[in-house]
Formats: structure tokens, sequence, C-alpha cells
């Protein structure tokens, strides 16, 4: 059975702390992936491309993530967001 995964928007590099792309993610948001993603302001489509095969490892392996403190971060691709990926026990 998969882990679920806690995602948090950890870090916004802009002045306001809300990503300008059409998602508008604010610095601070957090989501816990299982088999569907939240649907209530969901995460930035882009994002979630990015960090899908991650989350995936974090979900069902052992290994990912323990030698950094159990959680990995992500940046979206446009560099503006990073995500800190973590098992949700």
């Amino acid at each position: 059975m998969a882990r679920k995964v806690r995602v948090e928007a950890c870090q916004v590099r802009t002045e306001s702390r809300v990503c300008p792309g059409m998602a508008q993610t604010e610095q601070g948001e957090t989501y816990v992936l299982d088999a569907r993603t939240p649907a209530e302001r969901g995460i930035c489509c882009q994002a979630f491309t990015a960090m899908s095969p991650f989350r995936t490892a974090l979900a069902v392996t052992d290994q990912v993530g323990r030698e950094q403190d159990g959680h990995l971060d992500i940046t979206c691709p446009h560099g503006v967001v990073t995500f800190r990926l973590s098992r949700a026990y």
C-alpha cells in the first residue's frame, strides 16, 4: 500500500509570497497526496508534473528521503516555488 505524501509550498520567491502563475500558489499551502490529487484549490499542474516521480518514490519505497531528514525539496519548472515533499504518516 502506498504512503500518503505531504506537500508544502515552503518558499515562493516573490515579494508577495504568491506565485504569479495561473495557480497563484501561496507560501505555506499544504496538500496531502494519496490516490487522488487535492480537488479544492489544488496544486499547479506544471509543478505537479515536476514533482510526480519523487512523490511516487516517497509513496512506495523506504529509501528516498532518508538522507535529507525524510523530505525532498522540488522547485517548480518556473523557478518560483519550492515544494517540500515528505511522508504523511
